[in-house]
């Protein structure tokens, strides 16, 4: 079914959703009205049953509809930016579309048209255009002008097509609010058929808004503008990992928009991302939103006729009015809450390799005293350890416990040369004989004072450590660079354990609990939340939205005062020795062996932990019921690593 069809069927199929189940109420009504003529006492009864449908038929309803979109990121006034409120309406009007109410700036590297809607789409509340900071760093005018005029062109098809197009985009959101509980269960099998009836409209509507983006910005602009996308959306992954990161590390902003220009410019980064991104274009890897490939799109493009337009290479931000001011006042709304004052790159990179190196150190000093080793945690007293052979033990503390055998010595390799070039680079800086230098082509630069010469602490360190009867002459080199063989820093305090997510409620022993998974271990917290609460919340809004309230104030509060809590239990990663996840039809189970000698630092009441044989064991099981928050089934792969097996129902028993 193609064309006009497609569309006026899902629309059809979304009226029925709203005209049945009134249609069913009203004729239970109608029959007992009738029957109340002939018997009062069947036409009460058959009243009832109506007033009963039709109050669960409203709890549903209630439930469904009242999903809102929230706005994201900062608005931009038309009075405030009107040169980019102009090149927007002059596209909705190419477009034969109505412009946006809002246009809003996100810091996420992408673009698109967000709808608040009424009764699952047929009705538009709010229309919010959102653009990432990302890329009003990374194009030209005319490539923005290409991706807005693509998005807002979506707005702009046939009239049925738009309208079924929004409402699969209503249903699917509304599907992914609900929380579990028969109102999910029952929405989600219509969700999926009207998915699987509507899917294709988008794929109407995509040609089109295509031809529009040539039309409007030429077919240069609008092909580069697809591959550039892709480039900058890997781009920002690698941006925020190997640089804004040190802004937290530090607790200062920096100049987000600027340092990812000057990023996406360097000449050993915009080649690697250009290879990566038409890597993942000709593998159609790049679209993760069910749409045609970029591909696909591209090669279409190219088969257009349209006359050249004149290229405005101007930098995408040069759309706002007073760049020099308004993109420092937005990324202030937009930055991590709770930063310093804004610091130029070469300085926040100087403090945050700084602050990073003597962590290292720290970390070094810490792995020595959990190893019990007597050994000297100063530079010197642990090139004299790694001559002796102590390496492995030494380093070994510092290692995950979850790590595959096969992997420890390359590991322990690994960790020790990073700790020890740390330490390394952490005297030299304490001494002013090194400082890190800023370089957008790779990691900050360890620059020597004397002579200017660039130091890789890894090919300084590697090969002694890889080789203990070279420790002499690294020994010789260190002290010839200056380096105080007497350095170190205090052990580093136990990490706070970073949460993963949480899964709520969990089993153990039939009592409910809480999940959080952090990188370091697992809470319980026992569960406030009766069964009956929980499947009323996924028909009642207000119930949800608590029960998401109260998830999202457990992961803003530190695991430490969580641990702390009355009732809250500690599973820490160093006490497993092992883990088995049995993948049920109706959920999961997961089973911890547990090291609970006079040296474990789990904290665990007898009444949870079950003497299989002599092997301490917890069990955890899902239930029908949970929620998630975050990556819970991610952090507790990562958390047991190689210690965890995987089986379905069919493995199970067969064992």
């Amino acid at each position: 079914m193609r064309g006009p069809w497609r569309a006026a069927v899902a629309l059809a199929l979304h009226l029925g959703f709203f005209a049945v189940p009134i249609a069913l109420v009203l004729g239970l009504l109608a029959i007992a009205l009738y029957t109340f003529r002939y018997d009062r006492g069947s036409g009460l009864e058959a009243a009832l049953a109506a007033l009963v449908v039709g109050a669960v038929f409203a709890i549903g309803l209630r439930a469904v509809l009242s999903t809102r979109v929230d706005p994201r990121g900062v608005a931009l006034r038309r009075d405030e930016q009107p040169q980019l409120w102009k090149l927007v309406s002059s596209i909705a009007d190419a477009a034969g579309a109505e412009p946006p109410d809002e246009i809003r700036v996100t810091s996420e590297p992408g673009i698109a048209i967000v709808e608040d809607t009424a009764l699952l789409g047929l009705r538009t509340r709010g229309r919010y255009l959102e653009i990432g900071m990302p890329l009003l760093a990374a194009l030209t005018i005319s490539e923005l002008r290409a991706l807005l005029a693509r998005e807002i062109g979506m707005l702009g098809g046939s009239g049925m097509a738009v309208t079924a197009r929004r409402c699969a985009r209503t249903v699917e959101r509304t599907v992914a609010s609900l929380t579990s509980g028969p109102v999910k269960c029952l929405f989600g099998g219509y969700a999926r058929a009207y998915t699987a009836v509507a899917a294709p409209v988008s794929f109407q509507l995509e040609p089109g808004a295509d031809r529009l983006a040539v039309r409007v910005a030429g077919k240069r602009a609008a092909i580069t503008a697809l591959r550039k996308r892709v480039a900058i959306e890997l781009g920002w992954r690698d941006y925020a990992e190997e640089f804004l990161s040190m802004a937290t590390t530090i607790g200062h902003a920096p100049d987000v928009i600027l340092g990812f220009r000057a990023f996406m410019d360097h000449p050993a980064r915009k080649p690697a991302l250009a290879e990566r991104a038409k890597q993942a274009i000709a593998e159609g890897t790049d679209r993760t939103d069910g749409g045609p490939p970029t591909r696909d799109r591209i090669a279409a493009m190219k088969q257009l006729k349209s006359a050249d337009r004149e290229l405005d290479d101007r930098p995408a931000f040069g759309a706002l009015r007073e760049p020099r001011t308004s993109v420092p006042a937005l990324e202030d709304e937009l930055v991590v809450e709770g930063l310093g004052a804004r610091l130029p790159w070469p300085e926040l990179v100087r403090l945050a390799g700084a602050a990073q190196a003597a962590q290292q150190a720290a970390q070094l000093s810490s792995a020595i005293e959990q190893s019990g080793l007597q050994i000297d945690p100063a530079i010197g007293g642990v090139l004299a350890a790694v001559h002796r052979g102590q390496a492995r033990d030494l380093i070994n503390p510092a290692l995950n416990p979850g790590l595959d055998p096969e992997r420890l010595d390359q590991a322990a390799e690994d960790m020790l040369v990073e700790l020890l070039g740390g330490a390394v680079v952490d005297a030299l800086v304490c001494a002013r004989r090194a400082h890190h230098e800023l370089d957008w082509g790779g990691p900050p630069l360890v620059r020597l004072a004397a002579g200017g010469q660039p130091l890789d602490p890894d090919r300084l360190v590697r090969p002694a450590v890889a080789d203990p009867r070279l420790i002499p002459g690294l020994h010789r080199t260190l002290v010839d660079l200056g380096v105080p063989l007497n350095h170190l820093r205090p052990p580093e305090a136990e990490p706070e354990p970073a949460l993963a997510g949480i899964i709520s409620p969990v089993q153990v022993s039939g009592t409910g609990y809480e999940l959080l998974v952090t990188d370091r271990g697992l809470v319980l917290l026992p569960s406030q939340a009766s069964s009956t609460k929980r499947l009323l919340s996924g028909a009642l809004a207000r119930l949800r939205k608590a029960e998401y309230e109260q998830l999202d104030e457990l992961a803003a509060t530190p695991v430490a005062e969580l641990r702390d809590q009355p009732g809250a239990h500690w599973v820490d990663t160093r006490d497993v020795a092992a883990a088995r996840l049995v993948q049920l039809r109706a959920g999961w189970t997961l089973r911890l062996e547990m090291y609970l000698d006079e040296y474990a630092v789990s904290a665990l009441p007898a009444e949870i932990v079950a003497d299989e044989e002599g092997v301490a064991e917890v069990e955890l099981s899902s239930t029908g019921d949970a929620m998630e928050h975050g990556d819970p089934y991610g952090g507790i792969g990562e958390l047991m690593g190689a210690r965890m097996i995987v089986a379905d129902t069919a493995s199970e028993a067969n064992e």
